[in-house]
């Protein structure tokens, strides 16, 4: 330990003449520690809201989505199916077509999104895990066109739980065809819906899916698809599979992981965890000012001493090294306890859901999320501004304050 850093110890644990002095490096010490304590939490719960979030889109979005750059449909013969299947690190794909239509239901009309999925689709995705009434009848072999569809378009149709496998009638605009009467204009054909689906709300409100089948023949669309959405083997190995994917199908098409397919919603959510950490980072910015307060009233009840250490030889430069090294404790051990708290608490509400929103909620408890990496992010920003503030002040140690009568 050299000299400097002795001092700065002594200091530190020592009590100081002034009882001020010591008030003041307390409230300094608090200060730090509340404000890394808040800017922990509140990371965290940006963290635990993003999973949350993500694992209601992960039941819903498939590892990798196909489709076309430009255009809506294509045909499903210049996807070369024998070599997807044949792709190292793809487990399934999964042909789908989607379009826009109206749904009624006794009085009430609703346009929603059609989605004609094959047998493959529940393997690719979670959503028989997100049927919250009845079940998945759509590849059963049942009597009739079944379907699944958002608790969002059974709200807007009135279509109850109680309703369940009574007919609602599906409506599309006849391609290319004149007429004069309205219904002559549609075709229109009755699905059975055998449950309904809860993933998030702006997924609830938009899609019913029957097989692809019906739908192709429903939009005169027989043998083409909007899109593939594939299921790869190995989370680690998706980026890997979208690079052959491409290569494979061309520049007409375009591969997107789950991100992208939403990247508009998690580019919002980045900016706004981000601004909510400058924020917190300002409030702690300012809590570090107390330290300023703090060294330069040690320097006042120290002054002596610092003469008696400058005259048997302490070079100013060293000196200011003591009140650098003197804030960086005073900062580090208010940041150390913070974020010790910050872990501990963050975890506590993990295990055992502290604080409850409400079961009429996703989730019951608050979401938050323990990561490493934000343990370092607050350890580095405490650091950072407690280095600048302790440089700032230990800069006001000249040779003029430590001469005798000054």
């Amino acid at each position: 330990m050299n000299f400097s850093s002795y001092i700065a110890k002594r200091y530190f644990f020592a009590k100081t003449s002034r009882n001020a002095v010591n008030i003041i490096s307390g409230i300094s010490v608090s200060g730090i520690l509340v404000g890394t304590l808040a800017l922990f939490i509140v990371l965290s719960a940006f963290n635990g809201l993003e999973d949350l979030v993500k694992g209601f889109y992960n039941t819903f979005d498939p590892d990798l989505k196909v489709s076309l750059h430009e255009g809506k449909f294509f045909s499903d013969e210049v996807v070369p199916w024998d070599e997807l299947e044949d792709l190292e690190g793809l487990e399934r794909v999964s042909a789908v077509l989607e379009e826009r239509v109206l749904l009624t239901f006794q009085n009430k009309e609703y346009v929603a999104s059609l989605k004609g999925i094959d047998p493959s689709y529940t393997l690719v995705t979670g959503i028989d895990s997100a049927i919250v009434y009845g079940e998945n009848e759509i590849f059963s072999g049942k009597r009739g066109v079944h379907a699944v569809m958002g608790i969002g378009v059974s709200y807007y149709l009135g279509y109850d739980h109680r309703a369940i496998g009574d007919p609602i009638q599906i409506f599309v605009p006849k391609t290319g065809f004149k007429a004069s009467a309205m219904t002559e204009a549609f075709s229109s054909r009755s699905v059975y819906p055998s449950g309904i689906f809860r993933v998030q709300p702006e997924v609830d409100a938009q899609y019913i899916f029957t097989k692809i089948d019906f739908a192709q023949n429903l939009l005169s669309r027989q043998g083409e698809l909007s899109h593939l959405e594939v299921k790869v083997a190995e989370p680690a190995q998706v980026g890997r599979v979208q690079k052959a994917l491409q290569q494979l199908l061309g520049a007409n098409f375009k591969v997107e992981t789950r991100e992208e397919q939403q990247a508009v919603f998690f580019k919002v959510m980045k900016t706004e965890a981000l601004f909510t950490f400058l924020v917190f980072a300002l409030i702690l910015g300012i809590a570090s000012f107390t330290i300023m307060g703090s060294l330069s009233m040690l320097m006042l009840d120290k002054k002596e001493h610092l003469r008696t250490l400058h005259a048997l030889g302490a070079e100013v430069g060293t000196l200011r090294q003591v009140f650098f090294k003197e804030g960086l404790l005073i900062s580090l051990s208010g940041g150390l306890l913070g974020l010790v708290l910050g872990v501990a608490l963050v975890y506590l509400q993990q295990q055992y859901g502290l604080l409850q929103i409400g079961s009429n909620y996703a989730v019951e408890a608050y979401p938050v999320a323990l990561k490493v990496k934000d343990i370092f992010t607050v350890g580095g920003t405490v650091l950072a501004l407690s280095a600048l503030v302790s440089w700032l002040t230990a800069r006001r140690l000249t040779h003029g304050f430590l001469k005798l009568g000054q």
